[in-house]
C-alpha cells in the first residue's frame, strides 16, 4: 500500500508527464508550421533567409514565455488543490488545466498556420465549387443513380 508521500510523488510525476507533453507537442506544432514555411518558400521561388528562422525563434519564444506563465498558474491551483486535499479532505483531481488549454489554443494557431502554407484552405474550396458544378450537371445524376441502382 502507498503512503501518503509516495501518493504525491506519484501525483507529481504524472502532472509533471501531462506538462511536458503540452510543451513537446506544442514544440512539434511550431516546427510543422517551419517545415510548411520552408516548403512554401521553395515552392513560391522564395529565397530562404535568416529572417524567416529568427521569426520562429522569436514565436517560439513568445509561446514558451505564455506556456510558462499558464504553467505557473497551474502549479498554484495544484498547491491548493493538495492543500484542499490535506486539511478539508477534498478530493479534487489535480490536472495542469491552463497549461493544456493553452498548449491546445497553441497547437490550433500553428495548424492555422500550416493551412495558410499549404493552401489547403483554397483546395477545398476549389474542390467544393468543382463539386457543386457538377452536382448541377443532369449527366452526374444519371450515373449516380445507374451506380446506386446496380449496387443493389
Amino acid at each position: 500500500m502507498m503512503t501518503h508521500f509516495e501518493n504525491y510523488i506519484s501525483s507529481a510525476a504524472l502532472l509533471a508527464g501531462l506538462i511536458a507533453i503540452d510543451y513537446v507537442g506544442v514544440l512539434l506544432a511550431i516546427l510543422a508550421d517551419l517545415r510548411s514555411g520552408i516548403a512554401k518558400a521553395k515552392r513560391t521561388g522564395e529565397k530562404l533567409c535568416s529572417r524567416g528562422y529568427r521569426s520562429t525563434v522569436d514565436k517560439a519564444g513568445r509561446y514558451y514565455l505564455t506556456l510558462f506563465a499558464m504553467t505557473a498558474i497551474d502549479v498554484m491551483v495544484v498547491a491548493a488543490i493538495v492543500f484542499l486535499r490535506i486539511f478539508s479532505g477534498w478530493n479534487l483531481p489535480p490536472f495542469p488545466l491552463f497549461t493544456t488549454v493553452g498548449a491546445i489554443g497553441l497547437g490550433i494557431i500553428e495548424l492555422k498556420s500550416i493551412m495558410e502554407n499549404t493552401r489547403s484552405g483554397d483546395n477545398i474550396k476549389e474542390a467544393a465549387k468543382i463539386l457543386k458544378g457538377l452536382l448541377k450537371n443532369p449527366d452526374i445524376h444519371r450515373i449516380a443513380e445507374e451506380i446506386l441502382n446496380n449496387a443493389k
